[in-house]
């Protein structure tokens, strides 16, 4: 999967895979490999290159903040990046959802026919040991839905399809 973030003024890209029992991560030219286990909520401990680190993540109206060590880091999503995860699409004609990254469908939220708001949470996908509401970006109908619960699926898979 692959990000445009920015902190403190600075940006970079970001690109996540998954690897041998956890995942790689190259932040510009750096690569680093990262393996998570959730402690409960919005606690996290993440292993980086065999150093341990207690970590909260929240969720933010611009992307996330990381709070480790007493401090404090918000991390802003660029536009763009936004649209490519959340499935939004600048073409006219149906909604396509896909997977954001590999992971494990844990909820179907919707069923076909029903019509949805913009914003309204239509899957709950859980990948890199956290579970993430997937929200359609915009108002229609549920044409198909092309996962079921317990499913795993790859990075860029057909999720469902709202007209």
């Amino acid at each position: 999967m692959l990000f445009e973030a920015s902190t403190a003024g600075r940006s970079a890209r970001i690109e996540v895979r998954e690897g041998q029992g956890g995942y790689r991560v190259a932040i510009g030219d750096k690569l680093l490999e990262f393996d998570l286990v959730k402690i409960g909520g919005h606690h996290l401990s993440v292993l980086v290159d065999g150093v341990s680190h207690d970590v909260t993540l929240e969720k933010t109206t611009r992307g996330f903040a990381i709070l480790m060590r007493g401090d404090r880091f918000d991390i802003d999503l660029k536009d763009a990046v936004k649209d490519a995860v959340l499935g939004r699409t600048a073409s006219p004609g149906p909604l396509k959802l896909t997977a954001p990254m590999p992971g494990k469908i844990v909820k179907v939220l919707v069923a076909p026919g029903e019509i949805v708001g913009a914003g309204h949470g239509v899957l709950v996908m859980e990948a890199m040991k956290m579970e993430n509401e997937l929200k359609t970006t915009r108002a229609g109908t549920v044409q198909e839905i092309r996962v079921q619960e317990g499913q795993a699926v790859e990075m860029g898979a057909l999720l469902l399809v709202i007209g």
